[in-house]
């Protein structure tokens, strides 16, 4: 199992101060650009955003949800900044993904979807896209904390481990809390066990955490939390009850895949 720990920044309000935690600890980050003002220069905006940042990498852009008019603003932002890879919410239905995602590639970079959005809200959806578009063109970004619960965290994982390439790492107590750091003892999201069964099915990826401003002095904590469960479960491997629950799961798939 081979992962990345990042961390989410969102560039609106105080988002300078916070990018001073994120390089402080030296790890890349996601930057949500969904708040720019893209009649601006991008290569200007791109300028004021290092100066921001300093020496902290830029792994990701997330952005809006563009159709293909749109993206070319983004895609000469990501290129100034270095980057090639773009978190989006999903075009509005197939042919407009295909349109968006050509585009992209076309100019270098790599999409990853924002998972739970229609037309991709749903692990069918998702295995279509790849059928319809390409398997490539179907690589999400999956978001635990928006689940309805255990089961679907657990099944969306293995069924679409192959097409994850990002998860992002946060907690909620209910569905209107504001995003807790990911091991807060609080939340409804077990992320010790995710990383077990992230280990047990071979996957390999970013782990983003994404959390609410005010917690973003815990974000080295949380990344050496993060580390070592990811060394432990190394070491020790996947409980007997995380094995149970991917077994059945698994099971569950090649029934709905059986003639």
């Amino acid at each position: 199992m081979s992962v990345e720990f990042l961390v989410y920044l969102k560039r609106k309000g105080r988002w300078q101060e916070l990018a001073r935690y994120v390089e402080q600890i030296g790890v890349p980050c996601v930057l949500d650009v969904s708040h720019l003002d893209t009649s601006r220069s991008p290569i200007t905006t791109a300028v004021e955003i290092e100066d921001a940042l300093l020496e902290s990498r830029i792994d990701a852009l997330a952005l809006p949800r563009v159709g293909v008019s749109e993206l070319d603003w983004y895609i000469m932002l990501a290129d100034a900044l270095g980057t090639t890879r773009l978190v989006i919410p999903p075009a509005p239905t197939i042919d407009d993904i295909a349109a968006v995602y050509d585009r992209a590639v076309g100019h270098g970079m790599h999409v990853n979807w924002i998972y739970g959005i229609q037309p991709l809200a749903s692990i069918d959806d998702v295995e279509r896209v790849a059928r319809e578009v390409r398997h490539t063109a179907a690589r999400i970004t999956y978001d635990p904390v928006k689940a309805r619960g255990t089961k679907e965290i657990y099944k969306t994982i293995v069924a679409l481990s192959g097409y994850i390439r990002e998860i992002y790492m946060s907690n909620r107590r209910g569905g209107r809390s504001p995003r807790l750091p990911p091991f807060d003892p609080s939340g409804r999201v077990n992320f010790a066990e995710i990383m077990q069964i992230l280990h047990l099915i071979g996957w390999e990826g970013k782990l983003t955490i994404r959390q609410a401003p005010a917690y973003f002095s815990e974000l080295e904590v949380q990344i050496k939390i993060g580390m070592e469960v990811l060394e432990s479960t190394k070491s020790s491997g996947a409980s007997k009850v995380v094995r149970r629950r991917v077994s059945a799961i698994l099971a569950e798939l090649m029934s709905r895949g059986a003639p």
